[in-house]
């Protein structure tokens, strides 16, 4: 397999934040999400997922996770259970870029 190089991924839109799917395979399923300063995706669960694994790729934004919200950047790492609800946003002036991982519960059925 070769490497996948997140920054040639990265596409933005004034409208929306944009979701890109990075990869879906049997352990999981990854998407880059990027967002204009402003976008916001409202908090949701991954009730299919065991984990669901957050990663500052690049700029400054904000977590909503479960009730709270936390600042997050570039090179933070955030581990949640799939059935808290999640939302990353950007309330900067900068863009913001977050990687989502989800470790599927199916994966550890099979596994254990």
């Amino acid at each position: 397999m070769e490497p996948i190089h997140l920054f040639e991924k990265v596409e933005f839109s004034k409208d929306n934040f944009v979701p890109k799917q990075i990869h879906i395979g049997d352990a999981g399923a990854a998407v880059l999400i990027s967002f204009e300063p402003g976008q916001t995706m409202p908090p949701h669960p991954h009730p299919g997922a065991l984990e669901v694994i957050l990663y500052g790729v690049d700029g400054e934004g904000a977590l909503v996770i479960g009730d709270e919200e936390k600042p997050f950047k570039k090179g933070d790492l955030v581990f949640c259970k799939g059935e808290v609800p999640i939302g990353p946003k950007n309330p900067g002036q900068g863009r913001f870029v977050v990687l989502v991982t989800l470790v599927l519960k199916q994966l550890v059925s099979k596994v254990g």
